[in-house]
């Protein structure tokens, strides 16, 4: 009986040559969209057994019997399979990260600043922020006519608005700032003095290429850009705006610097690991910051984001702090991002309205519901936002090992390092 519904079931997905020719064709379509929804869905995936384990185990021996089932031909089982992967998409995208705060006359007239926010994140941020809460949003790009466009659309959103949040006085404010030239960041600044600012949202990077030259200050210029500049933006603004809170956007890709070190020595041994482990170490703030970058540039940059944010609330005790891990969203920070069979397209990639939930919670939360769930002794330190817009303390995460001397404790005392080797260097460049 098994053999005759088993052969039922075949022969519906056609016989012969041309039959199993088409099945080798779905049968390779269906691995290559897995394995890439898999590879960039993994941080939600990850987090989504974590938070949820019993219902994420009983969901996967549902899986394996439907998949075994005779029941179900193979064309119908590959119909599950791609069901199964966009239940997931709804889940991690729209049913499990916290809702946001309802606009209300609270939010309304605050400033944020944002850098990098002609596209991308940083422009969905300010979008939402200026047209659904009435936030004033100071838009800070490289290049003037892409912020002035930028501005405009907030602008005429902001203006054909009906929300009771909005008021035709908010709106988004374009100014120029290079992140590769500190004269710039200091420019800026001076351009933001008197406006009273509430948020400062680091936001602006790129993927380097490996090999950039060393730039004008003989350092590695995306670490320039993406952690340096932003420190010494942060520095200044904080001398007029005590109390702001500051949020940094950084990446899961931060937890490289642990997670390929912690694993056995005979795996180790075949990974093409150039990095430290750590990342950003006493070498690499002694020597390897003044050199070219290299295939872990991307890497540190994001780490030293979030030992940016860990150090602030000790230097500067009225303020708060954020990073965020964005997960993979799609923007235009490389060029396979883009295109009409883009990953976002193909629910590889959350979209830039839905990836930016992180850090509109970051910003849009009070400081007792960014403490929600942390230790309490975890009060003078920053907090790492995760995709789901929850609260975790930095390097707290088991791969942070101290077997392998990346602990806590060391990547607190290395984030020190780190604000002590930034100071000097802008006090040595900047002025």
């Amino acid at each position: 009986m098994r053999q005759a519904v088993d052969s039922k079931a075949d022969s519906s997905d056609g016989g012969g040559i041309p039959g199993f020719l088409l099945n080798l064709a779905a049968s390779v379509a269906t691995f290559i969209y897995t394995t890439g929804f898999l590879f960039f869905r993994i941080p939600e995936v990850i987090l989504l057994v974590a938070f949820y384990p019993l219902q994420s185990f009983s969901a996967f021996i549902g899986y394996v019997i439907m998949k075994q089932s005779s029941l179900l031909g193979r064309a119908s089982r590959r119909i599950f399979h791609f069901i199964s992967l966009f239940g997931i998409v709804y889940l991690v995208d729209h049913h499990i990260p916290k809702p946001l705060p309802a606009p209300d006359a609270s939010f309304a007239g605050k400033t944020v600043v944002i850098t990098g926010a002609n596209s991308g994140v940083g422009f969905e941020t300010a979008r939402q922020l200026a047209v659904d809460y009435g936030m004033n949003v100071v838009l800070g790009c490289r290049s003037k006519a892409k912020c002035d466009a930028a501005a405009k659309i907030i602008n005429d959103e902001v203006a054909s608005s009906k929300s009771p949040a909005i008021s035709m006085k908010m709106r988004a404010t374009p100014l120029i700032v290079d992140l590769a030239e500190f004269a710039s960041v200091n420019s800026f600044v001076s351009q933001l003095q008197g406006m009273g600012i509430d948020i400062l949202f680091n936001n602006a990077g790129f993927v380097p290429e490996p090999n950039m030259p060393v730039n004008q200050y003989g350092l590695d210029p995306s670490f320039t850009s993406m952690h340096l500049s932003h420190f010494l933006l942060t520095e200044e603004l904080l001398k007029q705006n005590p109390s702001m809170r500051v949020v940094n956007t950084s990446s899961g890709t931060h937890h490289l610097c642990a997670i390929p070190f912690v694993a056995p020595d005979f795996i180790r041994r075949t990974l093409p690991l150039e990095q430290n482990p750590g990342c950003i170490d006493e070498d690499f703030l002694q020597t390897k910051i003044k050199t070219e970058t290299d295939s872990a540039a991307y890497i540190q940059a994001k780490l030293a984001n979030v030992m940016h944010v860990v150090e602030i609330p000790r230097h500067h005790p009225q303020s708060t702090s954020v990073a965020i891990d964005l997960g993979w969203v799609g923007t235009h920070i490389q060029p396979f991002m883009d295109g009409t069979l883009s990953p976002t397209n193909l629910g590889w990639m959350r979209s830039a309205s839905v990836g930016v939930l992180p850090v509109l919670h970051a910003i849009l939360s009070s400081d007792e519901e960014l403490m929600e769930g942390l230790d309490r002794q975890w009060t003078d330190g920053g907090i790492l936002m995760n995709v789901f817009g929850r609260s975790e303390e930095p390097f707290s995460q088991p791969w942070w090992s101290e077997r392998v001397n990346l602990g806590k404790s060391r990547m607190l005392d290395l984030s020190l390092e780190l604000w002590n080797a930034s100071k000097t260097l802008i006090q040595k460049y900047s002025n």
